[in-house]
């Protein structure tokens, strides 16, 4: 009998696990959201279980429920707790864990049943464990593997709205994406060099042995055959290429469709300085820009200073950067549109290079400027600007022609006014070329457990930077003229950075699997890259956008598909480094499903944009009717208990972070983050003004309010 039961408690479990607390608020049809086959699943299974709870409340013992509940509840909080720090990488333990839980509390719920006299067995309890396992504000283990919708697929009809835009506020994107073509002429297929597809050994030594010879032989094809390859089983090692002219390149079938599979089997993060710029398993320019290291230019009066955001998973940052050589002062003055720059000495002037422009007043002339506003005095990064003469303006460009020893030729019209009074200079930089990951399918054994930048008290400051940063796919970083093209991502937390590179290409990419941190994101100097048909069929809490001096790039043909509902945003955090700026005139076009431009990050690094970004022929989905479409979350309006509460996790996270446990301290932590709460509230009519300068949106469909001065 207590065996039968199990199998009825297990089956209550799976019911319960169907249902999301979130996609029942649907049904009140003031959201803009086309409902599919996943809210029928839950609909469905929650009459079900209603069902069964009322009528077992007309039979059942009262007192048994509730007591059966509590117990039953407390077990599967502890036993998720404990399966989280255990984390097993496959997915049937996980199962089978649950089902060990499930029968436990199904025998006790048996025996209390005969002990207290009740003829009726408790169901609700399993109904309420399954509903948790849900909708938990945790995160569970392999949590996506249970729901019945995570095996659906949504394609929604897409109808974009074909606006066109005045010239006056495109920004100048043509020059975005691979304009350098590159064949590699010598292949390594791997199985010729020790590499076993299939094989149930680590591969990350044999395979990063081809990827170096291809790079002696100066350069190459390193081809895949079919096969499963098992990467970083013991964590921490990831693959490198370090030399131009290198493709990574798997057997496809008659569809295109990629039959190699690189696995990652163990996470990446090291816990050590800037954690968000963890090793990726494929990481290129690691030689050049060593991951946990910022690069670019510095100020040129730095003080010494130390800035740390309230997340539980920053360890801080001392500012301390990689800097390019000098080449040369820049002589004259050019103007936005023109391509020559007057230099002092042209002779030391290499292929790519940074052009700085420098704040030369104590208020920041340059970073007013660019930003377009009056600084808010939190935004501290951006008020060190001018007293710490900041080059807050770094643009990674690619050198066309030296024309003679005091002039050269960009290949690219400049941004914006190269103005003398902001005393600009050339910064040679180092790159690789033609980089080329194609045809491919990289995956990850990461078990999904995923609470953004943690929880106080629940996970650890290593745990919490494991979720964030510890399961990452490609970086391509310091890359000149590279390609992502036809690659499947599936389960890792940040699939895709570009960061200190320019003319890099990602197109044809499919996005799946478990939940995670950052989509897809262009990082510090990441300039004239194209994005373009990106299928997204899973959930980011930072979906799309990025941060520092990223300048004309393309997001072109992007569709967030996740068939649950769980609203998805544009995000940008502001300043990546102190020298840098937000980023601007980047384009966004043809983007289905997503619902705020949303402002992110550590309120320092505010404001999250510069000027000039544009969003154009977009179908917004997932915003409140009558909402704000532009949303600046660290200032939202805060009131009542919801006050209270940011206060209070607050200081939990600072004690986690300081481990000081003083009483004194925490109240004084909750003082200071109410009266900060009560500070930076803006009204959401205030977001687009204050912290997306001169941004603007064209031909988008959606029920929520675009601001008067960013429509056209």
């Amino acid at each position: 009998m207590v065996f039968i039961f199990s199998l009825v408690s297990i089956l209550l479990v799976f019911l319960g696990v169907q249902i999301q607390i979130n996609e029942i608020s649907l049904l009140k049809g003031n959201i803009n959201y086309k409902i599919g086959i996943a809210q029928w699943i839950t609909y469905i299974t929650a009459v079900i279980a209603l069902s069964i709870s009322i009528n077992q409340l007309f039979v059942a013992n009262i007192l048994l429920e509730i007591l059966t509940t509590g117990i039953v509840l407390f077990v599967f909080i502890i036993s998720e707790y404990l399966l989280a720090r255990i984390q097993p990488s496959r997915v049937r333990y996980s199962w089978y864990w649950r089902f060990i839980v499930t029968y436990i509390c199904a025998f006790v719920c048996y025996h209390l049943s005969i002990l207290i006299g009740s003829e009726v067995l408790p169901t609700i309890p399993f109904i309420i464990a399954g509903i948790y396992l849900r909708n938990t504000p945790f995160g569970i283990t392999h949590g996506k593997n249970l729901w019945i919708a995570n095996y659906m697929q949504r394609n929604p009809k897409i109808d974009f709205t074909e606006s066109t835009a005045t010239n006056s506020i495109i920004p100048d994107c043509s020059f975005a994406g691979r304009k350098q073509e590159f064949n590699a002429k010598q292949t390594f297929d791997v199985t010729s060099f020790g590499v076993i597809p299939d094989s149930s050994k680590d591969q990350t030594e044999a395979i990063q042995n081809v990827i170096d010879k291809a790079c002696e032989a100066g350069g190459g094809r390193v081809y895949f055959p079919k096969g499963r390859y098992l990467l970083n089983m013991g964590g921490n090692r990831f693959l490198k290429i370090n030399h131009s002219n290198i493709t990574l390149d798997g057997e496809t079938n008659n569809d295109r469709m990629p039959l190699a599979e690189l696995v990652n089997c163990g996470k990446t993060s090291r816990g050590v300085k800037n954690p968000w710029i963890s090793p990726f398993l494929i990481t290129t320019g690691e030689n050049l820009q060593p991951s946990n290291e910022f690069w670019g230019l510095q100020f040129r009066k730095k003080k010494d200073f130390f800035n740390r955001s309230n997340s539980l998973s920053d360890p801080g940052s001392d500012g301390k950067i990689l800097t390019p050589d000098f080449a040369t002062k820049v002589t004259e003055s050019s103007l936005k549109g023109e391509s020559i720059l007057h230099v002092e000495n042209s002779s030391e002037v290499g292929k790519y290079i940074m052009l700085g422009l420098y704040n030369t007043t104590a208020e920041g002339n340059l970073i007013h400027d660019i930003l377009g506003m009056d600084l808010r005095p939190e935004w501290t990064i951006a008020n060190r600007a001018g007293e710490e003469e900041a080059p807050s303006y770094q643009w990674l460009v690619e050198v066309k022609n030296i024309i003679d020893e005091h002039t050269i030729e960009l290949v690219r019209p400049l941004l914006r006014d190269c103005d003398m009074k902001y005393e600009p200079a050339v910064f040679n930089t180092k790159m690789l070329e033609n980089i080329c990951i194609c045809n491919l399918i990289i995956s990850s054994r990461w078990s999904g457990l995923f609470r953004h930048h943690g929880f106080p008290l629940y996970y650890s400051i290593p745990k919490t930077q494991e979720m964030d940063y510890g399961w990452n796919a490609i970086n391509m970083k310091r890359v000149a003229h590279g390609e992502v093209r036809n690659v499947i991502i599936k389960d890792f937390t940040n699939p895709l950075y570009v960061m200190d590179s320019r003319n890099v290409t990602i197109r044809d990419i499919l996005i799946k699997g478990y939940d995670g941190h950052q989509g897809l994101k262009i990082y510090a100097h990441a300039c004239d890259n194209l994005f373009e048909n990106i299928i997204f069929e899973n959930h980011y809490a930072d979906m799309m956008g990025g941060e520092g001096n990223a300048y004309a790039n393309v997001f072109h043909n992007i569709s967030y598909l996740n068939p649950v509902f769980k609203p998805v945003d544009y995000d940008f955090h502001g300043f990546s480094e102190g020298p840098m700026s937000p980023p601007a005139d980047n384009i966004f076009a043809h983007i289905y499903g997503f619902r705020y431009m949303k402002s992110a990050g550590a309120i320092t690094h505010l404001p999250s944009c510069a000027q000039n970004n544009l969003w154009w022929n977009t179908i917004t989905e997932g915003e409140k009717e009558g909402d704000y479409l532009f949303y600046a979350m660290t200032y939202r309006q805060k009131k009542g208990l919801l006050r209270f509460v940011t206060a209070v996790g607050y200081s939990v996270a600072m004690i986690q972070k300081t481990r000081n446990l003083s009483p004194k301290a925490f109240f004084a932590n909750v003082k200071d983050k109410l009266a900060s709460i009560d500070q930076t509230g803006a009204p959401r009519s205030e977001h687009y003004r204050l912290y997306f300068p001169k941004s603007r949106v064209v031909g988008i469909k959606t029920t929520g309010i675009v601001p008067t001065d960013s429509a056209n």
